[in-house]
C-alpha cells in the first residue's frame, strides 16, 4: 500500500485477495456511485483476438451466479438508476450511481460478476451482434471511419499491443467460444487486477463494511502478466495514406508521443495545456485551417505510456497535408523561443475550472479516481491536478514545444478516393507482450453457487441546502444557493420570449448571436477562468456558464451587457420584424419544430406587430449555484443586473393579458422531407391547479404522469412495446409552452407504424378515464420516480439546470429537495384524479412532421371530436 496522504474524506485500502478500494465520502449525496476498474484493456489483447477485451466488457453485463438472464439492471431499472462499462487502452470499467437504498446491491451485483460471471451461447452470440453493429457503425458506415483512432496508433507505434486495432474485425470475432470467454476471465478479471471505488454515502465505514461483506470473500488468484509496452520513439518521419469514398476534403492526423504520466506528470500536463493553445490560437498560418487537438487518444491521463498528443484537420482543396504538418511545427518552433504568455495563462485557469467543474459530478468523479488508482496507484493526483496545472507558464511551455518540434512528425492522411483503402500497421512484434492468448490452458475458477441478495435499504433525503432569493426590481428572480462540491459557480439565466419566440425563433435566435458577438461574452467569460453560452429554444433564451466564485461579479457584468445588447436588438425587432425564415443556422430538432407550430397555432391573431417590451425582465430567472454565500451572491447579482443602462428584454402582448388560445382537438401536419421517421406530439394546456393545494396537486401530477408515460414501466411503454419495435420511442411530459402549463405525449415511429401509433396513443388516452391508475401501478411509478428525482443532486450543474426549469416554470426553488418526499406522502386516489384530469378529458391538439403524411391521418373521424377544418399543412 502506498504512503501518500490523501485529502480529507477520501479513504483508500486493500482486501486480502489484493483488491484495491478507495471510498470518497466528502461530500455525502442521496445516491451513490459505484465503479470497478479491472487492469486490462485494447492493449492485453493477444493477437488473433483484437476487439476481444470490448466483446468481454458487453459480456459482463448478461449474467452471474446469482444474478442470471440480465437481472443485474433490476436495481437500476428500478430505481431510475444507471448502469454502463466502457473500454480503454489499459483498462476496463464498470459503473453505477444508485439511490442510497440500493447501495449494497450495487455493490453485491459487482462482486458477483466478480466472482461468478456467466457466460452462455446465446448471451456470446446475442452481443457479437451488438459489438458487430457498434463496430459497423463507428468505422464502415460513417465518414472518415476510425480516424484518427484506431487508425493513428498503426502509424505512430511498432508494437502489435499499440498499434493493434481495439474493434477488431467483426468476422474474425465469430470465432469467439464461451470457453475463451472464460480463459480471459480468468486471465484478466482477478481481484488483485481491479479498483473498487465508491463515491458519496455519509458513513465511510459502514461502507468499507459492505465492501468486505461481498468482495473479501472472492478468492485470490494469479492474472496474466501486464503486456510489454515500452517502445523506442519514433527517429524520423512516418507518414501513411489512405482513401475514403463520398468525403470532399482530405484529413490530416497527427501523433507526438507523449511525457510519461507516471514520472512526468508536470511535463505530461504542459503538453495538455499545449495542445490546447493549439487548437485554440486559430490557424496554424494563413490560409490553412484551424486544427483539433487532444492529449491522449482517449483524454488526459487514460493510459499508461505511451501515448500521444494528437492534431486533426480537415484541409481546404489548396493545402497539403506536408504544408499543413510543417506549419504545425512552425509554431511549436516559434513558441519554444517566444510562448503566448497571456494565452498560457488564460488556458491555464480554463483548464483548471473544466476541472473543478468535472470533478463535482458524481459519476465523473467516482470514474477518475478508479482510473488514476488503476494506472498509477495513484488516486490522490485527481486533486492535486489543479496545482500542477497553476505551476505551467510560459517557460514549461517552451520546453514542451522545443521537445515537439523537435520530433519527427508521424501522421495519417485521409483522401478522397472511389474506394475505401486502410493502411496496414508495420507491426515490429507480433508476440503477445505478455498478455495470455485464449486457450492457454490456464486453470479456470471454481464455480461459484448463487449468493441471496441483499435487501434494500433506507432512501437517503437530499441534505439540507443554504439558499436565498429575491425578485429585483425589473422583475428578475434571483435564487443563489450554497454548494462546496466545487470550487466554482454554476450559473443559469432563462428569460421568456413571450409572442416574438413563438412567432419568429429565428429572429430570437438571430438577436442572441449579435448580442454574444457583440459583447464577446464567450471570450470574455473564458478570460476569467469561466464558459458562457447562449441558445434559444423557442420560448426561452438561456445563458448557461460557470465561474471561479471570486470571479462572479465580472462575469455577471459581462452578462449585465449581453442583456442591455439584448435589449437595445430587440427594440429594433419589435419596429421591423425579421422574416420567420431569417437567422436560423442550424436546423431545429424535430421537437422543436412541433412545439412552434403549437406556439403558432396557440397565438391565434397574436402577431409579433402586436408584441412590445416592457424594458424589464418580467419572468426571468437567475440561478447561482455553487461555491458561495447565497446573500454575497444575491447582493453581486442585484449591482450587476439592475444598472440604469439596462433596458430588458422580455417581449410581452401589448394589452399585457396572455395571448388568445385556439380550440384544441386539431391535427397539424409538417411536412419535412429530410425526416426518414415521423414525429408525434399530442399536447394540451394543463387545467389549473387549486390554489390552496398546489404542491399536492403538482406531486399528483407528477406520478400521474410516470404512470401514464413517464417511465420504463408505464401504461403506454406496455402497449407500444410491441407495436414499435426497437429503436423508436414515446413518452409523456409536462412544460411550459409560452405562458401555459402544459401535458404532452412524443412519438418518433418508422413511417409505416404512425397510424397504429395514433390509435395506440389515443387509446390510452381513453384508458385513463375509464380506467383509473391502480394501487400497484401508482406505488412503482412512485418507487422509481422518487429515486429518480435524487438524480438532481449528482452535480451542481444538474442541479442549477433542474433549478433553472423549476424556477421559470413559477415553482417554489425548495420544490427541488421537497420532491421526493411529497412523492411518498401522495395519496393513490389523488393520483388517479390526476390521470385523468391530465390525459383524458383535454381536448389535445396532435402535430404530426414526417416526408409526407400518412394517409390514415386524413380520413375523417381520426381525431374524435375534432372541428370541421382541423387539418392544416404547414
Amino acid at each position: 500500500m502506498s504512503t501518500y496522504r490523501p485529502r480529507p474524506g477520501l479513504h483508500r485500502f486493500t482486501l486480502p485477495n489484493g483488491l484495491r478500494v478507495v471510498l470518497d465520502s466528502r461530500f455525502p449525496q442521496p445516491r451513490v456511485a459505484v465503479a470497478v476498474h479491472y487492469g486490462t484493456g485494447f492493449r492485453s489483447e493477444p493477437p488473433g483476438r483484437e476487439g476481444f477485451a470490448h466483446l468481454f466488457e458487453h459480456l459482463m453485463f448478461r449474467g452471474s451466479a446469482s444474478l442470471p438472464d440480465g437481472r443485474f439492471y433490476d436495481h437500476v431499472h428500478r430505481f431510475g438508476a444507471r448502469a454502463n462499462g466502457t473500454t480503454h487502452q489499459d483498462y476496463t470499467d464498470y459503473y453505477q450511481v444508485v439511490p442510497a437504498q440500493a447501495l449494497e446491491r450495487a455493490l453485491f451485483a459487482e462482486a458477483d460478476r466478480m466472482r461468478a460471471p456467466l457466460f452462455t451461447e446465446t448471451a456470446l452470440a446475442e452481443q457479437l451482434r451488438g459489438v458487430e453493429l457498434e463496430i459497423q457503425q463507428a468505422v464502415h458506415d460513417r465518414p472518415y471511419g476510425g480516424f484518427p483512432w484506431p487508425l493513428l496508433p498503426g502509424v505512430l507505434f511498432g508494437t502489435f499491443a499499440n498499434a493493434h486495432d481495439g474493434y477488431g474485425d467483426a468476422e474474425r470475432l465469430r470465432t469467439v467460444t464461451v470457453a475463451d470467454c472464460e480463459e480471459f476471465f480468468d486471465a484478466h478479471y482477478a481481484p488483485g487486477n481491479a479498483v473498487l471505488t465508491v463515491v458519496g454515502g455519509a458513513d465511510p465505514e459502514g461502507i468499507r463494511q459492505l465492501v468486505e461483506r461481498h468482495f473479501a470473500g472472492i478468492p485470490a488468484r494469479s492474472t496474466a502478466p501486464a503486456p510489454v509496452l515500452a517502445e523506442p520513439r519514433p527517429d524520423e518521419e512516418r507518414w501513411l495514406e489512405c482513401t475514403e469514398p463520398g468525403v470532399t476534403a482530405t484529413a490530416l492526423a497527427m501523433g507526438h508521443r507523449l511525457p510519461d504520466p507516471g514520472t512526468d506528470l508536470p511535463g505530461y500536463l504542459a503538453h495538455a495545456v499545449l495542445a490546447r493553445l493549439t487548437a485554440e490560437q486559430g490557424p496554424v498560418a494563413p490560409g490553412l485551417p484551424a486544427v483539433g487537438t487532444s492529449c491522449g487518444f482517449f483524454g488526459p491521463l487514460d493510459a499508461r505510456d505511451p501515448d500521444a498528443l494528437v492534431v486533426t484537420a480537415l484541409l481546404p482543396p489548396d493545402a497539403g497535408p506536408r504544408e499543413v504538418a510543417a506549419a504545425i511545427a512552425r509554431r511549436w518552433a516559434g513558441w519554444a523561443e517566444l510562448p503566448p504568455a497571456e494565452a498560457v495563462r488564460r488556458t491555464v485557469r480554463l483548464m483548471t475550472a473544466e476541472h473543478h467543474r468535472g470533478q463535482g459530478d458524481l459519476e465523473t468523479r467516482c470514474r477518475a479516481l478508479g482510473r488514476l488508482e488503476i494506472l498509477f496507484g495513484r488516486a490522490d493526483i485527481l486533486d492535486r491536478i489543479p496545482d500542477h496545472l497553476a505551476a505551467i507558464g510560459p517557460a514549461e511551455i517552451a520546453r514542451a514545444a522545443r521537445e515537439l518540434a523537435a520530433t519527427p512528425a508521424t501522421v495519417l492522411v485521409m483522401r478522397p478516393g472511389s474506394t475505401r483503402t486502410r493502411p496496414e500497421p508495420p507491426f515490429g512484434d507480433t508476440g503477445t507482450g505478455g498478455a495470455d492468448a485464449a486457450g492457454s490452458g490456464r486453470v479456470s475458477r471454481v464455480r461459484a453457487e448463487a449468493r441471496a441478495i441483499p435487501p434494500y435499504g433506507r432512501p437517503a433525503a437530499p441534505l439540507r441546502w443554504q439558499s436565498d432569493d429575491l425578485v429585483l426590481d425589473n422583475g428578475l428572480r434571483v435564487v443563489a444557493l450554497a454548494d462546496r462540491r466545487a470550487p466554482a459557480v454554476e450559473v443559469r439565466l432563462r428569460l421568456p420570449l413571450g409572442v416574438l419566440g413563438g412567432w419568429d425563433a429565428p429572429a430570437a435566435e438571430s438577436l442572441l448571436r449579435r448580442g454574444l458577438a457583440r459583447t464577446r461574452a464567450g471570450d470574455r467569460a473564458a478570460g476569467l477562468g469561466g464558459v458562457m453560452e447562449g441558445s434559444v429554444d423557442g420560448q426561452w433564451m438561456d445563458v448557461t456558464g460557470c465561474v471561479p466564485p471570486q470571479e462572479l461579479p465580472a462575469w455577471l457584468a459581462v452578462l449585465a451587457e449581453l442583456l442591455s445588447a439584448q435589449g437595445e436588438f430587440l427594440q429594433e425587432a419589435a419596429s421591423e420584424p425579421s422574416p420567420a425564415s431569417a437567422g436560423r443556422t442550424v436546423r431545429p430538432t424535430a421537437g422543436r419544430l412541433m412545439d412552434d407550430a403549437v406556439l403558432r397555432h396557440w397565438l391565434a391573431d397574436e402577431t409579433p406587430g402586436n408584441a412590445s417590451s416592457r424594458g424589464a425582465l418580467q419572468g426571468g430567472v437567475l440561478i447561482l449555484n455553487g461555491d458561495i454565500a447565497p446573500d454575497r451572491a444575491l447582493a453581486k447579482a442585484r449591482e450587476a443586473l439592475t444598472r440604469p443602462k439596462f433596458t430588458g428584454l422580455t417581449p410581452l402582448p401589448r394589452t399585457g393579458g396572455a395571448p388568445r388560445r385556439a380550440a384544441g382537438g386539431r391535427l397539424l401536419m409538417l411536412r419535412s422531407p429530410a425526416e426518414r421517421e415521423v414525429h408525434l406530439t399530442f399536447c394540451a394546456p394543463e387545467p389549473a391547479a387549486p390554489a390552496d393545494d398546489a404542491e399536492a396537486t403538482e406531486a399528483a401530477r407528477y406520478l400521474a404522469t410516470a404512470v401514464f408515460g413517464g417511465y420504463f414501466g408505464s401504461r403506454l411503454a406496455a402497449r407500444m412495446r410491441g407495436v414499435m419495435g426497437a429503436g423508436f420511442e414515446v413518452y409523456a411530459g409536462r412544460d411550459v409552452l409560452l405562458d401555459t402549463a402544459r401535458v404532452f405525449v412524443r412519438a418518433r415511429v418508422a413511417p409505416h407504424l404512425a397510424g397504429e401509433t395514433l390509435a395506440g396513443v389515443r387509446a390510452e388516452l381513453r384508458r385513463a378515464g375509464e380506467e383509473p391508475f391502480g394501487d400497484a401501478e401508482v406505488a412503482d411509478a412512485r418507487e422509481f420516480c422518487a429515486a429518480q428525482a435524487l438524480g438532481a443532486f449528482d452535480s451542481p450543474a444538474t442541479q442549477a439546470d433542474l433549478l433553472r426549469q423549476l424556477t421559470a416554470a413559477g415553482r417554489d426553488p425548495l420544490w427541488l429537495p421537497r420532491i421526493p418526499r411529497l412523492l411518498h406522502e401522495v395519496p393513490g386516489e389523488a393520483v388517479a384524479r390526476a390521470g385523468r384530469e391530465l390525459f383524458a378529458t383535454a381536448a389535445m391538439d396532435t402535430v404530426l412532421l414526417g416526408a409526407d403524411a400518412p394517409d390514415e391521418f386524413m380520413k375523417p373521424g381520426v381525431l374524435p371530436g375534432a372541428p370541421a377544418g382541423a387539418f392544416a399543412r404547414r
